[in-house]
């Protein structure tokens, strides 16, 4: 029990009964381990791996200081890393006093996640008992030992601590997944911002918690939270910090997290539940209407639908997509317009017109009926849970000819919030947007990086072997100009066997495989999870049986250097038409036949044989007249692939750690998106301050389309 006690700091010292809480002072006790000073819980914020919270903590003091960073961080004992950073705090950044706490805690929520299962269950082994550090001197993170044996002081580590043991129980528990950065000014490890963190592998509900209802009728359980003036105390303003500057540009930053509503009521509908009280259901023939204007000379703007862009200037996008030869006759579209690709509702292919144009008259444009926020509709129709109910109603026989008609899409009731709700949702959501565009675009441009080394090792030993002193001949070829003298230099076609085999159109319409299109892959790596589909749902391109030993390359778009090699057995795995799938002779590794065909040179060399400007491709038949070389020794191949694999090991592991942080990330977006359009989660009181003008840039999409993403008008036609 805990009890507020008058001392110089006013209401926020506290006084705890030792027998009734959970007391921790060495690290080696029982608890020790909530301490920032206990080892074995490291951590790794923007690649970099710090040993403990202490470190990390003590490190975000000297954001303009990155040498004092690195001093820190490079102790090996929290106890050394926070001396290590007391000769400098003269220089700590200004506003510390102000931020410290915001700090604290989330250097907490980095050790959680990044070491949930040991500092989880540590956490939730405290029960619901008062979390207390014991101090000698400090009152202000922990307490002192009174008199009378109470521990007395303000506690704040504990307190924080006990915060986050409420979130590991209560619906917020998933949020702990992502730990976003701080919104405060020059937020930097060695002059770089700091990124979100997501959680590490195994992260899991912790066990023998039972979950809140998604929907809870009443306001969440009070806390024991510290006072506002401790927790929410004012930071500097960017323009009062007399530190360098970072290019970091400015961005919205939300002040508090989305909550769910106080009270619910049943929706009627029983695929939607409970929605927040004052919304509405309505059907949609409520909120839009049809219209059907067409343009009589095809002069207006041209727009174009992208599941990526949504809907822009066809002059922005890619020039080989199919276009109509004239727009006259084609559909008359005005800003505020919500449009849709008919053929395609099921995939919550929806786009808000931002400027007016004319579109394919494949599409179907609606009008709002009152001043509804269209851009909060186009959000709640592309939901997963709406996108289920329009292929529901979507008819047609083969995939590609499902379509919506206006009938069935007004039928469809849609939850209604009220418009200045709908405003704040969209506000949210695009503020949100912005942060994790900028963090994929991060994850991907480190990809790409270790990439770059990986292949760089894998050109030089597929091209030079690992004899140095090898003899070397000539090949006659400008782009692999010499070869170890012993190596045979031929055709590519002469090094493979039997074309794939492919899926005939009697396949039994509920056969399911995974299907890989060129947007799941990369070079030497998957970008994505190949889709699990039935045959009858399938694109057309899905065709191409693959198996273990096979490396797909594609013959489209070459610039995306998408290969990959399918190295363990993968039953029903089918690739599109779009690649090329390689199956090399006995007398070849099939692995090394997957290094030298990702192999930069090679690549290179694929590409600049490609027929087209901004749609590449290559026949097959002119890919098997491309030179590659193998050492006609299946040893040397083996032992050129042991010298690859352990070369690249950590750059595949830190390959493979980023996608499954951009899979996470997209994961979480896709969830948090449609909890807050459906009414599970309130953002009415989250603050979101103005985003300075930016753009966006196409490596930020929030998706890549892929070869089997037919977007454009000459995609929709009847034919």
């Amino acid at each position: 029990m805990t009890s507020t006690s008058e001392a110089p700091r006013g209401n926020q010292f506290r006084t705890y009964d030792r027998e009734s809480s959970v007391v921790f002072l060495k690290t080696n006790e029982r608890f020790g381990g909530l301490s920032n000073m206990a080892p074995g819980f490291p951590l790794r914020v923007n690649g970099v791996r710090i040993r403990t919270s202490e470190a990390l903590y003590q490190a975000c003091r000297f954001p303009h200081l990155p040498d004092v960073q690195r001093k820190i961080i490079d102790e090996h004992s929290p106890m050394t890393a926070k001396m290590r950073s007391k000769p400098f705090r003269k220089d700590s950044r200004p506003d510390w006093d102000a931020v410290r706490v915001k700090i604290m805690r989330w250097c907490l929520r980095v050790k959680l996640a990044q070491n949930w299962r040991e500092f989880g269950r540590l956490l939730l082994a405290t029960g619901d008992r008062p979390i207390v550090e014991q101090s000698r001197k400090d009152d202000f993170w922990g307490a002192k030992v009174a008199e009378d044996g109470s521990l007395v002081g303000m506690n704040v580590l504990g307190r924080l601590l006990m915060e986050l043991r409420e979130q590991m129980k209560g619906d917020e528990a998933e949020s702990l997944r992502v730990i976003e950065p701080l919104a405060i000014p020059e937020f930097l490890l060695f002059r770089q911002p700091i990124e979100a963190i997501c959680a590490a592998d195994g992260w899991e509900k912790p066990i023998g918690i039972e979950p809140h209802a998604s929907q809870p009728t009443a306001s969440p359980l009070p806390r024991d939270l510290p006072q506002p003036s401790l927790f929410d105390q004012p930071t500097i303003a960017r323009g009062q910090m007399n530190i360098q500057q970072s290019n970091r540009p400015a961005e919205a930053y939300t002040s508090k997290k989305p909550m769910p509503y106080s009270g619910y009521r049943d929706s009627g509908l029983p695929w939607l539940g409970e929605i927040p009280e004052h919304w509405e259901v309505r059907r949609s023939k409520y909120v839009f209407r049809e219209v059907d204007k067409r343009s009589e000379t095809g002069e207006e703007t041209q727009l174009s639908m992208s599941q990526v862009h949504g809907l822009v200037e066809s002059s922005k996008i890619d020039t080989w997509r199919l276009r109509s030869e004239s727009y006259a006759g084609g559909k008359l579209c005005e800003a505020g317009d919500l449009v849709l690709n008919r053929l395609k509702a099921h995939l919550g292919v929806f786009a808000h017109a931002s400027m007016p144009g004319v579109i394919s008259p494949d599409y179907t444009v609606f009008r709002r009926v009152d001043g509804a926020e269209v851009r909060y509709f186009e959000h709640l129709y592309k939901s997963p849970i709406y996108k289920t109910e329009l292929r529901k109603r979507t008819k047609g026989i083969v995939e590609g000819f499902w379509r919506l008609y206006s009938d069935d899409f007004y039928d469809l009731r849609v939850v209604v919030p009220p418009t200045e709700e709908q405003t704040k949702i969209v506000a949210f959501i695009d503020s949100y947007d912005r942060r994790v565009r900028r963090l994929i675009r991060n994850k991907r441009r480190l990809i790409g990086l270790l990439n770059e080394q990986k292949q760089a090792i894998i050109n030089r030993a597929v091209t030079h072997g690992l004899d140095s002193n090898a003899p070397m001949k000539p090949t006659g070829i400008d782009w692999m100009p010499e070869v170890p003298a012993h190596w045979e230099v031929k055709p590519l076609k002469h090094w493979l066997r039997e074309r794939a085999k492919a899926l005939g159109d009697k396949t039994s319409p509920e056969y399911e495989f995974d299907y890989l299109d060129i947007s799941c892959v990369g070079t030497g790596f998957l970008t994505a999870k190949p889709e699990r589909m039935k045959f009858e749902d399938a694109p057309s391109r899905a065709r191409q049986i693959v198996q273990k030993g096979d490396t797909i390359l594609s013959t489209v778009r070459t610039y995306l250097k998408a290969v990959y090699f399918i190295e363990n057995d993968w039953p029903d795995l089918i690739a599109s038409t779009g690649f090329a799938v390689l199956r090399p002779v006995e007398q070849v590794e099939p692995r090394l036949l997957g290094y030298v065909l990702q192999s930069s040179t090679f690549i290179e060399r694929v590409i600049r044989a490609s027929i087209g400007v901004a749609y590449p491709a290559i026949s097959e038949g002119r890919l098997g007249t491309l030179h590659v070389a193998f050492s006609p020794h299946l040893a040397e191949q083996k032992a050129i692939l042991d010298h690859i694999a352990a070369e690249t090991a950590a750059f595949d592991e830190a390959i493979e750690k980023a996608q499954s942080e951009i899979t996470l990330i997209r994961e979480y977006r896709e969830r948090l998106i449609a909890d807050v359009v459906t009414g599970k989660l309130d953002v009415r009181h989250v603050e979101i301050a103005e985003a300075a003008d930016e753009p966006i840039a196409d490596d930020e999409a929030l998706e890549e389309e892929g070869d089997d993403t037919e977007v454009m008008e000459g995609a929709d036609a009847d034919d």
